[in-house]
Formats: C-alpha cells, structure tokens, sequence
C-alpha cells in the first residue's frame, strides 16, 4: 500500500489540532501531577515511570503539526514539568528533581524521532 506523502505532511501539519492537544494536554498533566497524593489512585510501575509517559504522551500529542511550534511546545512542556515539580510541595506532593529529568526524558524520547522524521522529509523533498 502508497500512502500519499503529501495528505500525510498535511495532516502533520494541522495547527489547531496540535494547539488544542497542547492545550487538554497539559490541563490533563497539570491535573494528574497536581492532584495531593492520598487522592491518587494506586498504579503500577515506579514515579519516574509514569513522569516518563505523561510527559513523553503530553510531548507526543504536540508531534504532529509544525515543527517549529513543536519544537517551542517541546521547550513549554519540559518548562511545565519544572513549574510543576516546584509547585508540588504546596499540593502535598513531593517535588524532585529526579521527576523533572523523568518529565524532560519523556518529552526527549518524542522529540528525537521527530527531528529525525523532519529531517528526512526534508531531504527526500530535494
């Protein structure tokens, strides 16, 4: 099966599509990373596990559409891991920084295959 490289860069390329999953996404990350730790619902897997996969899912939700607002929302979301891990001792949680590196581990495990995608989209355009 031929996929249509030009309908899949245009569907990549959906702005109001990548803005809004920014935007439920990070409410939806700011919510579940807020949230004082008696009301959370037990999970398997470590902490730094789940930082991982919120922030790589948050950072993935973005991936499609432009690249260079991607790149800027990549640069917010690992922001957005810091604000939080801050934030978190007044929530009753505990902030750390070994979270903060979960949450930028995340969002570079998304970023690095984008790159790597746009770039040889690039090249094969030439």
């Amino acid at each position: 099966m031929m996929i249509n490289k030009t309908l899949l860069y245009k569907w990549l390329y959906s702005a109001r599509l990548q803005i809004l999953a920014f935007v439920l996404g990070s409410i939806a990350i700011s919510f579940a990373t807020l949230t004082p730790a008696e009301h959370l619902p037990s999970a398997p897997g470590s902490d730094k596990f789940h930082h991982i996969i919120g922030f790589g899912g948050l950072a993935l939700m973005c991936a499609f559409g432009p690249f260079k607002r991607f790149i800027a929302m990549a640069f917010l979301i690992i922001l957005l891991g810091g604000a939080i891990e801050i934030i978190q001792p007044m929530v009753n949680r505990n902030g750390e920084w070994a979270d903060f590196y979960a949450n930028a581990i995340g969002v570079f495990i998304v970023l690095i295959p984008r790159i790597g995608f746009q770039l040889s989209f690039i090249t094969e355009r030439k």
